[in-house]
């Protein structure tokens, strides 16, 4: 048991922290991402901020993983829908900060939306409120509604949505809005490996071939170290006693 906990000491400072403050959905996120690309990774709570989560790696796999997350979107960033846009409000708020803040709201309602479908990587919305003029006789606004949606999809597998799919959605969460002033952008994200072969298990913890490699190699290290260490202990020993008898 102390030889395997000297190790763990030994291994955990080759370790690297890659992310800060995640919220726990965007840590698995990450942590499901890295391993699916056969990169160990752990998930643990972020001392500089008791909300949030920290996910680390081997150091050997930061510049990896960092190249890895890029390409995929993650972490994604925390879309501020209705909730977080008006948990703290103005005293005396502007016509125009009320309109801004419920454009920044929706928009981030609905790409949170996007983001659960299984497949899609991030989305992001960008929205234009009609604006009614109030000298047209018929009731046109002057400036319709339109909308612009971005989205990144895994580029192991077709989109999981398409393009009509997303209009419907987005004109069907903002008033006024017609399914034909949508722009839809389809983007993959850069392939990567899905086998978890890289991956693998010594007892309770996982890790990379390379890193049990390490891990094998600081226990024998460290138990040839005790050995060494209860040898001296013991010869010391002897001599003490044969001091002691000679006296």
């Amino acid at each position: 048991m102390r030889c395997l906990w000297i190790a763990v000491v030994l291994l955990l400072g080759c370790s690297a922290a890659i992310e800060h403050g995640l919220d726990e959905p965007a840590a698995n996120d990450v942590v499901t991402a890295l391993e699916r690309a056969g990169i160990a990774a752990s998930k643990n709570r972020d001392d500089s901020n008791g909300d949030g989560f920290v996910v680390s790696v081997a150091k050997a796999d930061v510049v990896r993983s960092m190249e890895l997350l890029h390409s995929l979107g993650l972490p994604r960033g925390r879309r501020a829908g209705f909730g977080e846009v008006y948990k703290q409000t103005s005293l005396l708020p502007t016509p125009t900060e009320e309109r801004a803040k419920y454009v920044e709201a929706l928009s981030g309602e609905i790409a949170k939306t996007l983001e659960t479908v299984e497949g899609v990587a991030s989305a992001r919305v960008h929205l234009v409120l009609p604006e009614p003029d109030p000298l047209a006789m018929d009731g046109k606004p002057r400036v319709a509604a339109q909308a612009a949606v971005l989205i990144k999809t895994r580029a192991d597998r077709a989109p999981p949505i398409s393009e009509s799919e997303v209009r419907k959605l987005v004109s069907g969460s903002v008033p006024g809005l017609e399914p034909a002033a949508v722009g839809v952008v389809f983007t993959r994200a850069a392939e990567t490996p899905t086998e978890t072969a890289g991956v693998v298990a010594l007892g309770p913890l996982r890790m990379t071939a390379g890193s049990r490699t390490i891990l094998v190699a600081v226990v024998a290290i460290g138990c040839a170290l005790l050995g060494l260490l209860a040898v001296l202990v013991l010869v010391m020993a002897r001599r003490l006693a044969t001091q002691g008898k000679s006296s």
